[in-house]
């Protein structure tokens, strides 16, 4: 199976996201996009997934990422993985490769409010 990058989605989040979605793996196993981002995502409160792993490659720049109650700084070549439930902010300049286990679902994705926190 192959992917061409006129084959993937783009999208554009507020706070300073933006990249490709490409289709997703056989039988809908993994999801990969390609995410440049140059501020906070979300840009008001935390994203929570309810079925996704997130697990993000930092190509280049650095990030803060926050899941739960932990702060993580992440450098060129750094893996985090966000799993299900784990509430989550990233802030900073940075390209990623971000694998998404199962295939990627916007509907489980969900931003919380900072009362939801």
């Amino acid at each position: 199976m192959i992917n061409k990058k006129q084959d993937a989605e783009q999208f554009t989040i507020p706070g300073g996201v933006e990249g490709v979605l490409y289709p997703p793996g056989p039988g809908g196993q993994f999801s990969i996009a390609v995410v440049s981002q140059d501020g906070v995502y979300p840009a008001k409160g935390r994203s929570m997934n309810d079925v996704c792993t997130e697990t993000m490659y930092v190509q280049e720049g650095s990030l803060t990422v926050e899941v739960d109650d932990a702060t993580y700084e992440l450098v060129a070549g750094d893996v985090l993985s966000i799993t299900p439930g784990q509430k989550y902010r990233v802030r900073g300049k940075a390209s990623t490769v971000d694998v998404i286990t199962p295939a990627w679902d916007k509907k489980q994705n969900h931003i919380l409010g900072e009362e939801e926190v």
